[in-house]
């Protein structure tokens, strides 16, 4: 099926097959933030909202056709949710599942912040315990192990492949969490990813980091 895009009171309207829908990816430094997707919605347990069609954090307002009501939200990123799933309470503003939805995205990502540099340089440091297991600013459970990075602008989930330029050893890495705080650091690389740089002994070593993809 394909994607069909048509505008209604300027807002674009992107319809989607859940098969075959995939994200544009014209611009490799600039985060995928459509304004109005239509969509369907469900339920599930805990207290926050997931969709694999926003980037993470971003505030959306969730309407529902099946009752003509509407909550506003902050969404989180998983890529095995089928449309948009919000939290059972809401059920008898939203109706039965699954319901038709239509999220209006009124700031995209975290913090709104849309566009990314192609290559970042300078001191990048590592993290483990005691991070590891606590839930990431992405909405999912750190893994000290895993492929991950903390970054203090960059959207959630922008992928980068940094390089240790004492060695030139690389890896490709996630950003999920905000972070370093500390003054004259730029990146902070989970234990996993430190490991693979050979940096875990240095603690701080100078880093290339290269945008592969801005945001999810």
């Amino acid at each position: 099926m394909l994607l069909l895009a048509f505008f209604l009171s300027g807002c674009a309207i992107v319809i989607r097959d859940k098969e075959e829908y995939k994200p544009r990816r014209d611009d490799p430094l600039r985060a995928y933030c459509p304004t109005t997707i239509e969509t369907k919605g469900f339920y599930c347990s805990g207290a926050r909202a997931y969709s694999n069609l926003v980037q993470a954090g971003s505030r959306v307002r969730i309407y529902s056709y099946q009752t003509g009501k509407s909550i506003t939200i902050a969404v989180f990123r998983r890529d095995d949710i089928e449309g948009v799933c919000v939290p059972e309470r809401f059920e008898r503003l939203l109706g039965k599942s699954p319901f038709r939805a239509r999220i209006e995205v009124e700031r995209c990502g975290l913090d709104g912040i849309t566009v990314c540099p192609a290559v970042i340089r300078g001191i990048a440091s590592w993290y483990g315990d005691p991070y590891h297991g606590r839930e990431s600013s992405y909405g999912i459970i750190f893994d000290k192990e895993g492929m991950y990075a903390a970054h203090r602008e960059l959207p959630l989930g922008t992928l980068l492949r940094v390089k240790n330029l004492k060695n030139g050893k690389e890896v490709e890495v996630k950003v999920i969490d905000r972070g370093p705080f500390k003054e004259g650091r730029i990146l902070d690389l989970s234990e996993g990813a430190a490991r693979k740089l050979d940096m875990i002994k240095d603690g701080e070593v100078m880093v290339e980091a290269i945008v592969l993809r801005c945001g999810d």
